[in-house]
């Protein structure tokens, strides 16, 4: 993702090209190259916040397109230059510690590849993630003795993580023996679970009905009947997180964990504490055997690894690790009743009060593994949720017309159009399908436009979180795929489908968008992004045998939409004429030209490939002015842009402006805003009229004496509270106002007409 970072004092601003992972003092350094402020000299400030080395942006919930503040130190003066060591103390310091680095690296033991006497190369297992306390499908491709991490067998671990999307680059993750297990493959039937035992379950912690990760569980309750089932258990997770009542979802998906080996005359290491269950019988240090010239962090300062000066060390009550102070830049222990490291403090060093900021366990990326999953767009998430109508609406979304396309298949679930921002279906098998999304996802699936068959989902193994695989088992019309039959117009069957006949049209809608991807195997498909085709519906749903040799569920479904089919010439035209253009995240153009910029000169990497919607060249002069036609010697198709005027409002718009004569300043804004499109035109209307109390386009919308306007049930809820003023101005309303029944019906009107049902939701 991308950050912008402003010097507060000369109003300069860089872009970063950074992932939601990367530390804080990984961006001074990118400050650095970009703004030539000398890290030490550098203060960060976002949302009332000073930012630390030790956390990363994820701990503070830096979002794509986030601005943080730079302040700049001033230099030391002369009167505290003059305060400090000596050249010659320093020289002599530097001494020292080069001496005693090189009496550390005679001591080093060269690294060696090694065998273990329970695992093999190449085995394929299943490996803890200390992070997350998930267990992920891995394969061992070396082990190693005296390496940086080290088990109760001495041995290091190199293992590949299997079936992910993120590019490893060919590295592997150092592991220790406690952290691998045999892979699982037993998969145990409901009826064969009882109270009290252990099973191995996918469950995901922000989203349960969504398919997580694979999780160590005890069974705390169940039911298995013909008409109900149900499985409840306590998860451990991350950090020895316990998580009680967890509803799995994937009840057909129960596996038994297979046990760990045993290990022979070995120490054991505590995977939750990290802690010895055992310490060995003549007391000394596990990794320096009590040599006490040795540096060592176990035994020692863990800083430094000192053990000179005991006297002058202090312990951490929550880790019983030691510190020197003068390593904590500390020259007394404080008079506290209890004392934390840095690593186990809560951070109350921080702009805005004694804020307890824990660094989050699901971002941080530290302790065995090299993983970043906080690079690329999609890990960004939600930066905006839709509220102008319910998640489970169907039908149109108010604002968004047919031929509207975004870059991103996130915008697309932030405008409401498609909520999952990865899924195909969105839906559930009570309520049905809001919407549907055609990526090319089955080559067999026939798309002609007006009419398409979509066929559905399950029947892959995805244990062990892979993303992807091959049809391994027959898809049942469950969940989701019963979410879509549910749209039919027919009676449901999960056995033989269902067709509505003539009375397809009577069914319930589902918005289509079509995707980038599906031009491999349709003409329909857009070039680039994610566009809107407009409402369908599911003329029948029926099981055949897919390529596979299993059973699998597919469905045909027509359009229904009043608005012309955007591959149609009629439907060309209105996007021609309204000023659809693929819209891009706000500030996405200029961070791929600022990337662009970086990247002139340098010899493209090999093997890399350009994504089919990644712009290849984004020119300054078009971000600078989106309006001005593009000069020659550029391919780029984003800066190949028609010169482009300003959207025209409809005369029915218009009048129905000029009739809310309590808001004539706004609509005069409105109307001089220059939108390029009808969506530009919508968003700034959605801004301008937002409820200064609930955030959202008002509802019933109450226009004051003071010229603002908020919802009247948020009035009220003031009301009740005893604050009878504006809340926008603070303005006093009077005690009498809500008895006149303030509602400004015009501005209603005009709202209804530029967001069609958007009250239907509220």
């Amino acid at each position: 993702m991308y950050i912008k970072v402003k010097n507060a004092m000369s109003g300069s601003t860089a872009m970063l090209t950074v992932s939601k992972l990367t530390s804080i003092k990984d961006v001074r350094i990118l400050v650095q190259e970009k703004m030539n402020v000398d890290p030490k000299m550098q203060r960060f400030f976002f949302q009332g916040k000073q930012l630390e080395d030790d956390y990363s942006l994820f701990d503070y919930n830096v979002q794509v397109n986030d601005i943080i503040q730079l302040m700049v130190r001033q230099p030391l003066g002369e009167s505290q230059v003059d305060n400090l060591p000596s050249k010659e103390d320093s020289e002599k310091k530097d001494d020292i510690i080069k001496e005693e680095k090189v009496e550390e690296e005679e001591k080093v033991v060269p690294v060696t590849e090694s065998e273990s006497e329970v695992f093999k190369k190449e085995e394929q297992v299943d490996v803890l993630d200390n992070n997350t306390g998930a267990w992920f499908e891995s394969t061992i491709m070396k082990i190693t003795t005296n390496d940086t991490v080290r088990g109760g067998d001495g041995l290091t671990y190199h293992v590949q993580f299997e079936g992910y999307e993120v590019e490893m680059d060919g590295e592997s993750v150092k592991v220790c023996v406690e952290q691998i297990r045999p892979r699982a493959r037993t998969i145990v039937p409901l009826t064969d679970v009882d109270l009290g035992h252990k099973v191995f379950v996918n469950y995901n912690l922000e989203q349960v009905e969504e398919r997580g990760f694979w999780y160590d569980g005890e069974v705390t309750g169940m039911k298995c009947t013909q008409s109900n089932k149900s499985l409840v258990v306590t998860l451990t997770v991350g950090g020895g997180e316990v998580r009680k009542d967890c509803k799995i979802v994937f009840l057909e998906e129960i596996m038994k964990a297979e046990p760990a080996p045993k290990l022979t005359n070995i120490q054991i290491v505590n995977l939750v504490t990290g802690g010895n269950d055992d310490q060995p019988s003549d007391g000394k240090c596990k990794v320096c055997a009590g040599n006490r010239s040795r540096r060592c962090k176990e035994c020692g300062c863990r800083k430094c690894g000192g053990k000179e000066d005991p006297n002058s060390q202090i312990m951490c009550d929550e880790c019983d690790m030691a510190y020197h102070l003068s390593c904590l830049g500390m020259t007394s222990i404080p008079d506290v009743e209890e004392w934390f490291c840095p690593d186990c403090k809560n951070d109350d060093d921080i702009v805005g009060g004694r804020v307890k900021m824990g660094k989050k366990k699901a971002g941080a990326n530290t302790q065995g593994t090299k993983r970043d999953w906080g690079q690329g767009f999609a890990t960004v998430g939600r930066t905006k949720v839709c509220n102008k109508v319910d998640k489970d609406h169907l039908g149109q979304i108010p604002g968004v017309e047919v031929g509207m396309s975004w870059l991103f298949r996130i915008q697309v679930s932030e405008e409401g159009i498609h909520r999952p921002p990865v899924g195909g279906i969105a839906g559930t098998a009570k309520l049905g399908c809001q919407s549907l999304v055609l990526a090319g996802g089955y080559e067999d699936d026939v798309d002609d436009g007006e009419y398409f068959t979509y066929t559905g989902s399950g029947g892959r193994d995805l244990s062990g979180n892979k993303r992807t695989a091959e049809q391994s088992s027959d898809q049942k019309l469950e969940k989701s795929n019963a979410a879509i039959a549910r749209n039919c117009k027919a009676r449901f069957n999960p056995v033989d489908g269902a067709d509505a006949g003539d009375d397809w049209k009577e069914g319930k809608p589902i918005r289509v968008i079509r995707n980038y991807k599906g031009a491999k195997h349709s003409q329909y498909a857009p070039e680039e992004g994610n566009r809107y085709d407009g409402i369908y519906k599911v003329v029948k749903y029926w099981t055949e045998k897919g390529n596979s040799g299993f059973k699998v569920w597919r469905y045909l479904l027509k359009r229904d939409d009043p608005a012309p089919a955007p591959w149609t010439e009629e439907g060309k035209k209105i996007i021609e004429d309204e000023g659809y253009t693929l819209i891009y995240p706000p500030g996405y153009l200029e961070a791929q030209a600022a990337k662009e910029r970086e990247g002139e000169g340098k010899t493209p990497a090999k093997g890399k490939k350009r994504k089919k919607n990644e712009p290849e060249d984004v020119d300054d002069s078009f971000i600078n002015d989106c309006n001005e036609e593009e000069t020659e010697g550029t391919d780029s198709p984003i800066t190949k842009k028609k010169k482009t005027v300003a959207y025209k409002i409809s005369d029915d718009w218009l009048t129905q402006m000029d009739a809310d004569t309590n808001n004539k300043a706004l609509w005069d804004q409105v109307k001089e805003n220059g939108a390029t499109n009808k969506k530009e035109l919508t968003d700034y209307v959605e801004e301008i009229f937002c409820c200064i109390i609930c955030q959202d386009i008002v509802y019933k919308p109450v226009t004051t004496p003071c010229k603002h306007n908020m919802c009247l049930s948020c009035l009220e809820r003031s009301y009740t509270a005893g604050q009878k003023a504006c809340p926008s101005c603070r303005a006093d309303l009077g005690d009498d106002y809500l008895s006149t029944k303030p509602v400004n019906s015009d501005l209603k009107k005009v709202l209804n007409t530029i967001f069609p049902g958007y009250e239907a939701g509220r």
